[in-house]
């Protein structure tokens, strides 16, 4: 009996010796996880594998030394906190502003070159490709290795620094050409969904050459029935001309500007504007006229020289501002830089056959649009057909 009691009191020892302690994340591996979760995130079933396993090499950076079994359970815990976290990262409204850098993404920034070399010479990725992300982190690693420990503290002091404050002028160069359309089309999203409030964007920043560039950005079209703010007035008079000035010093390649290609129409003895034969020109040139032509028009219509056509609420109730007979049957006015080229094409042939024959006018608006919502009916013009100025109806906009 005694034996059976020893033994029975042996074998639970040990089994309680071979118990494994309950391991947990370290606050460095969590951190290091969430850098890479959109990654893993966004990744394709085929690249996931390769993902993940470049992520733990990441995070065990960070992570105490353990053996070979207790890796395993390790990456199993990676793989789990990864997937617990997923569904707040897929969230489409959540952006995250800016980054905590880390020192091994400041190595990089200052070594990238030698980084790509390295991955290039050891495993024969292409720099920029599919296959290499899953050679970065150890290039990274081996880069770092060779560092001295007064580099490395350096880069850890580095990291806080642009963490904290910003970082340098090039890196911010690169975050605006990757994220800068994403940040603001979320800000004017979120201002107009939780305080009704419409935007729209005029910037101006250096590229990685440091050459000045100008923009502006507008959703409006896409949030609720509203109009672009950038089609109801002639920017040219407040953008920045060429010569581009920096603390008052001339910048070298001044201001790039990618602007709509402008058409001006000549007028018939009543000043009604005239289409050109369309047979040589490009689709862009195709869709000038289109909105030199319409705009026009539109302008006739009011009666003010300066009014801006509603697209977005003709798009809703065309026949409200068109009457059939000056259209195709199966096209619709729209923005002009969203037609396609067989409408676009189709329409200017379907007006200019009306115009050689010379019998009417070629195209007319029957109503416009004032700014407290009401419709109103072709104004008296010397212009255009005299028809009473009268209010049609009332459309709450």
């Amino acid at each position: 009996m005694a034996r059976s009691g020893h033994s029975t009191h042996l074998t639970s020892g040990r089994h309680r010796a071979r118990q494994p302690q309950t391991q947990k994340l370290m606050e460095n591996e969590i951190s290091e996880l969430k850098n890479y979760l959109p990654e893993r995130t966004s990744a394709t079933r085929m690249e996931k594998r390769a993902v993940f396993t470049a992520i733990a090499r990441a995070a065990k950076l960070f992570a105490p030394k353990v053996d070979q079994g207790q890796w395993k359970k390790r990456k199993q815990m990676y793989k789990t906190w990864l997937f617990n976290n997923k569904k707040k990262k897929e969230r489409k409204d959540m952006i995250k502003y800016g980054r905590r850098w880390a020192p091994r993404m400041v190595i990089y920034q200052q070594k990238w070159e030698e980084v790509l070399k390295r991955i290039k010479e050891e495993s024969g990725a292409k720099p920029g490709g599919p296959g290499m992300f899953k050679h970065y982190q150890m290039a990274v690693k081996r880069v770092m290795t060779e560092l001295s420990d007064d580099k490395l503290e350096k880069a850890k002091e580095t990291a806080e620094e642009w963490s904290n404050n910003f970082p340098p002028p090039e890196i911010q160069a690169q975050v605006a050409r990757k994220k800068g359309p994403a940040y603001m089309e979320h800000f004017l999203k979120e201002m107009w969904r939780q305080c009704g409030m419409r935007m729209f964007v005029m910037l101006a920043w250096k590229n990685e050459q440091g050459e000045v560039l100008f923009g502006m950005h507008d959703d409006n079209e896409a949030l609720g029935d509203g109009d672009s703010f950038m089609k109801m007035k002639d920017w040219e008079d407040i953008e920045p001309c060429a010569g581009a000035r920096d603390g008052g010093r001339q910048v070298q390649g001044g201001c790039k500007r990618i602007r709509k290609p402008a058409f001006k129409l000549e007028m018939d003895g009543d000043g009604m504007p005239l289409l050109p034969d369309i047979t040589k020109l490009t689709l862009e040139a195709k869709k000038a006229i289109v909105r030199a032509f319409l705009t026009s028009h539109y302008r006739i219509c009011s009666g003010i020289d300066k009014a801006v056509v509603p697209w977005s609420a003709i798009l809703q109730s065309q026949d409200d501002f068109v009457a059939r007979k000056y259209l195709l049957a199966d096209v619709d006015l729209k923005e002009p830089s969203k037609l396609q080229n067989w409408d676009t094409t189709d329409l200017l042939n379907f007006w200019y056959a009306w115009q050689e024959t010379g019998e009417g006018p070629t195209f007319l608006f029957k109503a416009w649009k004032n700014r407290d919502g009401d419709m109103v009916a072709l104004v008296v013009s010397g212009r255009s057909p005299s028809h009473p100025a009268q209010k049609v109806r009332k459309q709450i906009i």
